[in-house]
């Protein structure tokens, strides 16, 4: 066995792999159970408009993790191939030029963010006269938070590419704890939405400077800055490329929704369904565990070893599938019960349509971000990016009439149909481009047909009991 091969094994074995994803089940699990607490007595104490304000500021940071613009993702798959064949010399230069165009673009968008506070809340939010000013402070802080957010999440993938997941976990769990618990000492310090959003960024930006205190640990010497290098920048756009793309369409599709709820109805709105939205996305506690311990492993077996790549595809989304199912189940039957159970006074029931239809479409996504992270490892990532590029049209369309004919449930079940063509074009996708994969995904075909039968008719089932 060659010192390639050692360093692949190791970096793929199963052991570790499992080891990893167990360490991020029980990294998101603190953050969760805080989110659990947190959002009702949120919801009753600063009432439905500051609350608006407060999930509106969850729903932007899920949209700017997203600004790295794929660079996380790139460095992610290069770095954990060059640790695969032992060739640390580059690690540096890619990473530090990466952070540079990261950090000096989202510096940029933040200011521009700072000075258009304004203007977004005139003319963009459904804010209320009296709450104006703290919607202009929230959206100052949501702009600030831009850079050190957006880095933190490029670093973030580094240490993925390493297989480094107690590490990722150990800065994970606080800065989970803090976002959703956090806000909470808005209650007593005076019931301002800008308390709640400013501790939110300043767990961020501790989040962020934390990262340079263990980026040693996959390099030496890695935390130091080092001058942007025009070779590095080439190899990180011709891998990331399409990478790049995806990942700016990607997010703007998946927060479309939220952003429709903000824009097309009162901020209280905001409050119910990003309150839906919160528990439905719950299901992808379980996704964030097991995707970047498989997409680096992926990123690394993919090119030297695509048999042992193939039978990590069919683990991972045969785990997937299975594990889910039961909450994808019960959120899909008994969405009232459990929202009025959770919610008590603050309890709004607009929201368990909502809870329904997006269970099912968080369902349909976690199974589809399996040949997503096959085809950004290695296989082929312009496919997801045209992909993205061509579904962004027709989703917006079908956004705005849903949501003009049908409402808030409206934009729930476009966001739902999004999601499941989305799934099924990317397994396509695999089939096509990948054909070590395909035995393993007709055997997952037989497995995902009867899951995907019980969560609609879980569904229909509770859609017919409603009061």
């Amino acid at each position: 066995m060659t010192v390639a091969d050692t360093r692949l094994a190791a970096l793929t074995d199963d052991r570790l792999l499992r080891k990893n994803v167990v360490l991020n089940l029980a990294g998101w699990l603190l953050p969760a159970i805080a989110a659990l607490v947190s959002l009702p007595l949120l919801a009753r104490g600063l009432g439905a408009a500051r609350f608006g304000l407060v999930a509106l500021t969850w729903s932007a940071v899920g949209v700017f993790s997203q600004f790295d613009f794929g660079l996380g993702r790139a460095l992610t798959r290069i770095i954990a191939e060059k640790l695969a064949i032992g060739d640390e010399r580059e690690i540096h230069d890619l990473v530090w030029t990466a952070s540079w165009v990261l950090l000096a673009f989202t510096g940029t968008l933040a200011l521009i963010g700072v000075v258009a506070a304004p203007a977004i809340v005139d003319h963009v939010l459904h804010v209320p006269t009296s709450l104006r000013a703290e919607a202009i402070g929230t959206v100052r802080l949501l702009a600030l938070m831009i850079p050190p957010l957006t880095h933190g999440v490029a670093l973030r993938g580094v240490l993925e590419a390493g297989q480094r997941f107690r590490l990722v976990n150990q800065l994970r769990v606080p800065l989970g704890v803090a976002t959703y618990a956090g806000p909470l000492l808005a209650i007593p310090l005076g019931l301002d939405a800008r308390i709640a959003v400013g501790i939110i960024a300043l767990a961020r930006t501790a989040y962020w400077l934390a990262h340079f205190f263990v980026l040693d640990d996959i390099a030496p010497h890695l935390a130091r800055p080092h001058r942007p290098r025009r070779h590095a920048m080439a190899e990180l756009i011709a891998v990331g490329g399409w990478i790049t793309v995806s990942q700016v369409v990607s997010p703007i599709i998946v927060q479309a929704d939220r952003l429709v709820v903000a824009v097309g109805f009162p901020i209280a709105a905001s409050g119910y369904y990003g309150t839906a939205a919160e528990v439905a996305t719950k299901q992808w506690l379980f996704t964030a565990a097991l995707q970047p311990v498989f997409y680096s492993a992926m990123a690394a077996a993919i090119k030297t070893a695509p048999a042992r790549a193939a039978k990590l595809m069919e683990q991972a989304a045969l785990v997937t599938l299975l594990v889910l199912l039961p909450s994808a189940v019960a959120l899909a039957a008994f969405a009232e019960p459990l929202l009025h159970v959770w919610m008590r006074d603050a309890y709004v029931p607009a929201a368990a349509p909502v809870l329904r239809w997006l269970a099912v479409a968080v369902y349909a996504n976690a199974l589809a971000q399996v040949p997503y992270s096959v085809l950004q490892g290695g296989v082929d990532a312009r496919g997801p990016a045209l992909l993205h590029l061509t579904e962004l049209p027709i989703y917006a369309v079908l956004l705005v009439m849903l949501s003009r004919g049908m409402g808030i449930q409206g934009v729930a079940i476009a966001w739902l149909l999004r999601m499941a063509g989305d799934g099924a074009a990317l397994w396509w996708m695999l089939y096509r481009k990948f054909p070590e994969a395909r035995p393993g995904a007709m055997r997952v075909a037989k497995v995902a047909l009867p899951c995907f039968a019980a969560v609609l008719l879980a569904a229909v089932w509770g859609t017919m009991r409603a009061p």
